[in-house]
This record gives structure tokens, C-alpha cells and sequence, in this order.
């Protein structure tokens, strides 16, 4: 017994009669052990439900069992929806997961991605921040590059060459879908407002949203593109505002947030400005999470499934650490989103369908 009186490896070993290594062996299914050894070690375990000590543990399978996620904001339901469903995959996989909110801070990023190496984590998954930037910050990509060294790097973002495995979502087919479909009822005015044309997930949206736009025929005039590096509901507020100095009262009739948040903003500015949704103006979001079916009128919004996505982070992270021959995968996976229609979009009034 250790001083605390818990059952170590060494009592197992002397009460099964067999040596340590056995024991390591026959716990963890590495090497070969007989089957009456096997079952003289198993016997000792259940007989007083031996719960090997994570670190203890670590040494002997030569990975920690948790993943250090880091993510800008957690208060952003698209983080936190992220955060409980990889939570959720992890521990069907006997992980756990070390949460780090930098709070939108580079430094304190770099602080924290510190302590996790220091928790010897198997896997640091950064979603969201500097690692979404088309040119993440040198010195951040040194911490990284750094880090990387040791522990394996996820990002939803920038693979950096391929440096990091990036798990990015890919929103192209239903954005394609949600603009055919406005098209189809009547729509000839757009605009996607909010976002930071600097982030690969604002870029992507941008470049999608405007060559299908183009394809549909909709003059360069009618697909506006209004960027506003402000991701919550005072930004979509604010872009309204924006609209409106632009146009007056004659606003694109069909607006697209570039997040959920911006989505929300908008349309509060819009009922606050008298516009009927989505009589007078159609609204449409991005990520899909509870609030888009709390909010009134319920937002239509594209985003992934993230049970999904955390499926597919799992199994990058099992072929990291799992597997013999290591990480043969692609750098950059895609998890693609759905469109979920629901009471903002769709009607168009006659005044804006020219």
C-alpha cells in the first residue's frame, strides 16, 4: 500500500505472484502474458477495485488521456457547443478535456498553452482566435511551432502548410443551397454582413456567397459584402445601421450574418427600425446552436453537426496516439454543415425583388 493506503502496482505484483511488468502488461494489453497470469492479476484488480492513477497509468501507455482545447470566448455558444460535444466524444474514448479560455488574448494563449504542455496533454485543439487568421501572428506560430514539437496541434483554421492538422467546417454547399433557395422566392438583393475578411472562416463565407451570387446572376450592386470585425449581436446591430446610412430604408431584403450572434443583432436593429421578419427583410445565420431556435423569429441558419466534428477530432487524436504507424491522414479534414430553415427567411416583399 502507498502511504495513503491505496493498492499500487507493487501489491498486485506480490498477491498475483507475478512481477510488475506482468501486471503492466495485463492492465494495458501490451506484450504477451499468460493466460493464468492474466487471470491471477485481474482477479487481485476486481477483488479490490484498482483504479490505476492517471499519471502511473501515462508512464506505462506513454500517453495522458487529455486533450487541451483552447478557445477565445467560451461565453460564444458555438465554443461552448464545441467544448460539450468533444467533452461528450472524449469520454467514450476514456479522455478527458482540459477547457483553457483565453478570453480573445494572444498572451494569455501563449500562458496557457504553456500549462497544458506542462500537464503533458496528449493533444492541444485550438478552435477559433489566431489560429483562424489566413497569417496567424509570427510570434503566436512560434509558441505553436514550438509546442508542436512535442504535443500534436488541431486547429478549426490554419493547417500552416500542413504544419498543424487542421478540422475545419465547410459551409460552401449550404450557403449554396440557402441562396438558391432565397433566389427561387423571389430574392435580388443580398448582403452578408459582419466578420473579418483577415479569418479563414469570414474569407471562405465571403468568396462563396459572392461567386454564387455572380452565378445566379445578381449584379455586383446587388451581393454586398459588409465587413464589420465585430462577432456579436452589437456588431449585427451595428450593420444595419451601416445598411441603412447606404441605402436608407430600401436595405438588401435578404441579409446573412456571418455568425449566429451578428445574425441576432440584425435582426433586433431591424425591429427596432420597424421592418417586419421576413415580410420586409429575410435574415440567415451561421454555426446553428440552441439560440437559433430560442430567438423570435426562429433563425435560419447554417452550421455542422458537432457531434460530427467532434467524431472526426477523435479520430485524428486515436491515430496520433493510438496507433503504431501514427497520423497517415489528411492535414485539412472538412465537416460539412446543413442548412436548418426556420421562420427569418424565405417571403419576399415586391419592393426588394428587383
Amino acid at each position: 500500500m502507498d502511504e495513503k493506503g491505496k493498492l499500487t502496482i507493487y501489491d498486485i505484483a506480490k498477491m498475483a505472484g507475478v512481477s510488475t511488468t506482468t501486471v503492466s502488461r495485463a492492465m494495458n494489453g501490451t506484450g504477451y502474458v499468460s493466460k493464468e497470469k492474466k487471470e491471477k492479476v485481474l482477479k487481485v484488480i476486481e477483488e479490490y477495485e484498482f483504479k490505476p492513477n492517471a499519471f502511473a497509468k501515462g508512464l506505462t501507455t506513454r500517453r495522458s488521456g487529455t486533450i487541451g482545447m483552447l478557445v477565445p470566448d467560451v461565453i460564444n455558444p458555438f465554443f461552448a457547443t464545441m467544448f460539450t460535444m468533444l467533452e461528450r466524444e472524449a469520454l467514450d474514448h476514456d479522455y478527458n478535456v482540459i477547457l483553457c479560455n483565453y478570453y480573445n488574448d494572444n498572451e494569455s494563449a501563449g500562458k496557457q498553452i504553456a500549462l497544458l504542455e506542462q500537464k503533458q496533454v496528449d493533444v492541444l485543439l485550438q478552435v477559433g482566435g489566431p489560429t483562424d487568421l489566413y497569417d496567424i501572428p509570427v510570434d503566436y506560430l512560434e509558441i505553436l511551432e514550438k509546442a508542436g514539437k512535442n504535443t500534436p496541434i488541431i486547429t478549426n483554421g490554419n493547417s500552416v502548410g500542413g504544419k498543424f492538422i487542421a478540422v475545419q467546417v465547410d459551409d460552401d454547399e449550404a450557403l449554396k443551397n440557402l441562396l438558391a433557395d432565397a433566389y427561387e422566392k423571389g430574392h435580388r438583393r443580398f448582403a452578408i454582413v459582419g466578420g473579418d475578411g483577415r479569418y479563414i472562416p469570414t474569407g471562405k463565407k465571403w468568396q462563396q456567397f459572392d461567386k454564387v451570387l455572380k452565378e445566379l446572376g445578381i449584379s455586383k450592386e446587388n451581393r454586398k459584402i459588409l465587413e464589420y470585425d465585430n462577432f456579436d449581436s452589437y456588431g449585427g446591430g451595428k450593420c444595419v445601421e451601416l445598411l441603412m446610412e447606404e441605402y436608407g430604408r430600401d436595405i438588401p431584403s435578404f441579409i446573412i450574418g456571418i455568425n449566429e450572434s451578428v445574425a441576432i443583432g440584425v435582426q433586433k436593429e431591424l425591429v427596432k427600425n420597424g421592418f417586419l421578419i421576413p415580410k420586409d427583410i429575410s435574415v440567415a445565420g451561421f454555426d446553428n446552436t440552441y439560440l437559433s431556435e430560442i430567438v423570435t423569429p426562429s433563425l435560419t441558419s447554417i452550421g455542422c453537426d458537432y457531434r460530427e466534428y467532434a467524431k472526426a477530432v477523435m479520430n485524428i487524436i486515436a491515430q496520433l496516439t493510438e496507433k503504431k504507424s501514427g497520423y497517415t491522414g489528411e492535414r485539412e479534414v472538412r465537416v460539412v454543415s446543413h442548412l436548418v430553415k426556420r421562420e427569418s427567411s424565405s417571403y419576399c416583399s415586391d419592393r426588394n425583388a428587383h
